[in-house]
């Protein structure tokens, strides 16, 4: 790695008061490590945790094959969008958002908080650096960490040395926070909602990411290293730790999501608008990626197949509205985007407003254009520039625990937890939209404050609570939502039924499909709808690899009885032939996904080359195939934290 820099960003200077010549040190000597004091130091500290969340969502939103573009590249300046070659990018910006950003800030930040005698700054900032470690180590591989700082060219740890260490820094963190002599501690300066836009400086609080973590760090055993019922109740406790400590005492969030970690922007010029919104705010010009969600395409995987379009099977009628079933059997449809004015088909160019869709880098047919995809600033992450990026969301760590309890044999109460998790996502954003999008039309007796159908100009438009609740139920419950109106005629003494369905049952359209059947419970259920839940966060890729992207093209069975997690999943087109086809069966072809990212080309080929050359990582495109140590057939890693294992070596 280059020489460390700490940097410290200009927003912060005005959202939170904190002195321009305490915290940006990029008109000094770039190469040189400054200082800082541990107040000025942590509202830094804290906006590079949610930094890094994003870092990491905005590649993977595209490697889960949730998001495509409209083009069809075998070599882009962005190759995670499309084609994957990877090796000629200029950088990954979470490599160093971590090493730089938040791992030097937290070296640092610690050693002030102990020169100080005030342990409440060494514990948000060894928990920050914790979670980003797991998201770099599980992006990337084999990383320096116990070397990290000792050197420009520090020596990578095996993966499994990482995890060993995580675990156990995992386990003494819970303990500092336990321990009333650390978080009492009469020297502990007092922090604010200055320096901490998270949490205001409530330990109780940030001990609930340590927990969530660890819950996280757990599940990489399921379902390749460790899938025994002892484990999977490791791994359940965990995640009722976390779910518990961050249901106590005040909530912020009300009562299902508690105190999650929500990092929020007031809104305004630059990266003090939200990370997802519009504004596509960018770190000091070039030290971040923007989102590119105007350009951005829902794939047919996300639409048809998971979110369950009506009437895929025919161009000219997919991706209307219908009062009887919106959008789509999954009411987040309205939620997550808002349709747009375009050609019917591509052969037909009637303007229509439609939800579309595209198959992953195949690239739009020429009678289309971008502006007649949906548009993507929408939800509680993108919808405004004032929204929040979650850290770690609620619905996570019940996806958590019903995954393991579903590999107890516990299917039911595996359902029952992704069904309220799924609910509760759906609250998570219609939270939104009715705060961002009040009717001007409201009428009191239809309570028409639900999404609709999108307006000609491209804006959402309106529903009455019974459909809007008939589509939840339906969806749900897999129910027909009727009600029937009776009225007496007095002059020929019968009663008139009329009846009106506000919605139909799930599994007889779209992609007729109920998610939460409890007597045929499936882990592709499961696993599909936390995808859904994880939109634009990093587990979305994560638990495709640990599955090994399992679809009916690969055949990937998984566990005893072979099942197959996304079935319709399908590779890229128009993938970079050297790496991803040449020379490969059809088989292979099907078998080779990308797996990890090479490491940062702008800093770690240019200071750390002999490394990388070590690993077989330099310039090697299989290394982007190579499976981290949580990915490899079950049976071949016993153990996440052996170091004695070969594929730690």
């Amino acid at each position: 790695m280059n020489k460390i820099k700490l940097i410290a960003l200009l927003l912060l200077t005005s959202l939170l008061t904190v002195s321009c010549e305490d915290t940006l040190g990029d008109n000094v000597n770039p190469d040189r490590a400054h200082e800082i004091d541990a107040k000025a130091g942590l509202p830094v500290l804290v906006y590079y945790a949610q930094q890094v969340v994003y870092d990491h969502s905005e590649y993977y939103a595209y490697f889960s094959q949730m998001l495509t573009t409209g083009g069809k590249s075998s070599v882009g300046a962005y190759s995670y969008k499309c084609e994957w070659e990877m090796l000629t990018m200029n950088r990954h910006p979470m490599w160093r958002r971590h090493f730089y950003d938040i791992g030097k800030n937290a070296v640092n930040l610690v050693n002030n908080s102990r020169a100080i005698n005030s342990p409440n700054y060494e514990l948000i900032a060894r928990t920050i650096k914790l979670m980003s470690t797991q998201l770099t180590t599980d992006a990337f591989g084999d990383i320096p960490n116990s070397q990290a700082y000792l050197s420009n060219a520090p020596a990578y740890d095996p993966q499994s040395m990482v995890y060993d260490w995580m675990m156990k820094e995992a386990d003494e963190l819970i303990a500092m926070y336990e321990n009333p002599d650390i978080v009492n501690n009469p020297d502990n300066e007092n922090i604010t909602i200055k320096e901490d836009r998270v949490y205001g400086g409530d330990l109780e609080k940030w001990k609930g990411l340590v927990l969530a973590v660890k819950a996280r760090l757990l599940l990489r055993n399921i379902p390749n290293v460790d899938r025994s019922a002892a484990m999977c109740q490791k791994i359940v406790d965990a995640a009722d730790a976390a779910i518990n400590q961050w249901r106590k005492g005040d909530l912020l969030y009300g009562s299902w999501f508690g105190n999650e970690p929500r990092y929020k922007w007031d809104g305004g010029t630059g990266t003090q608008s939200a990370v997802w919104s519009v504004a596509q705010p960018i770190i000091n010009s070039w030290e971040s990626r923007g989102n590119l969600l105007g350009s951005a395409i829902p794939s047919k995987f996300f639409m048809i197949d998971l979110l369950g379009l009506v009437h895929p099977e025919d161009e000219k009628t997919t991706g209307f509205f219908n009062t009887s079933t919106g959008f789509a059997n999954d009411p987040r449809c309205s939620l997550l985007m808002i349709a747009r004015t375009g050609p019917m088909t591509a052969s037909n160019t009637n303007a229509r407003i439609k939800m579309r869709y595209l198959e992953n880098n195949i690239g739009m047919g020429t009678s289309f254009k971008i502006a007649n995809y949906p548009n993507l600033y929408m939800g509680a992450y993108a919808g405004d520039a004032t929204c929040y990026n979650p850290i770690f969301t609620m619905e996570e760590l019940y996806f958590i625990k019903a995954e393991a309890l579903y590999w107890m044999g516990q299917k039911t109460q595996a359902c029952a937890l992704a069904k309220e998790a799924t609910q509760w996502n759906i609250q998570r954003h219609l939270d939104f939209f009715l705060e961002h999008y009040p009717n001007p039309n409201y009428k009191e007796d239809e309570d028409n404050k639900y999404p609709g159908n999108a307006t000609a100009d491209g804006k959402p438009g309106f529903v009455g609570a019974k459909y809007w609740n008939g589509w939840v139920k339906a969806f749900l419950d897999n129910v027909d939502v009727i009600e029937v109106d009776s009225t007496y005629n007095q002059r020929t003494g019968k009663w008139r039924y009329t009846t009106y369905e506000y919605a139909y049952k799930v599994d007889g359209r779209g992609n007729e499909h109920w998610f939460f059947n409890p007597s045929e419970y499936t882990l592709s259920d499961l696993m599909e709808q936390k995808y859904i839940a994880m939109y634009l966060q990093p587990e979305q890729w994560t638990d495709m690899r640990r599955y090994h992207y399992s679809n009916n093209r690969n055949n990937y069975g998984i566990g005893d009885n072979n099942e197959i997690i996304y079935p319709t999943l399908r590779r890229p087109y128009n993938l970079y032939a050297a790496y991803w086809i040449d020379g490969l069966t059809e088989t292979e072809k099907e078998n080779t996904w990308i797996q990890r990212l090479n490491y940062d080309p702008e800093t770690e080929e240019k200071y750390n080359r002999a490394e990388l050359q070590r690993l077989g990582a330099y310039k090697n495109y299989k290394w982007l195939q190579e499976p981290m140590i949580w990915a490899h057939r079950y049976g071949e890693i016993t153990s996440l934290t052996d170091t004695q294992t070969p594929a730690a070596q």
